[in-house]
């Protein structure tokens, strides 16, 4: 019994150590709109970003193949 309070009361000050967050999610529309030329910009560096890797082993493959 004695081992059953001191669990629960250990788990007690735990409880009352873990971090509690209140958040709300409210959706609404952009404040300020991206413009166009963001936009283009913004993905452009996405797809750059997407394929630089892929086209790196690419062209270096015959080095991962260990052929010459």
């Amino acid at each position: 019994m004695l081992a059953a309070r001191t669990l629960l009361r250990t788990n007690a000050q735990i409880a009352k150590n873990v971090q509690k967050r209140n958040m709300t999610v409210i959706v609404t529309p952009a404040r300020e709109k991206v413009t166009k030329g963001e936009q283009i910009v913004l993905a452009a560096a996405m797809v750059v970003g997407w394929t630089a890797v892929p086209a790196w082993v690419l062209y270096n493959i015959r080095a991962y193949r260990h052929l010459e």
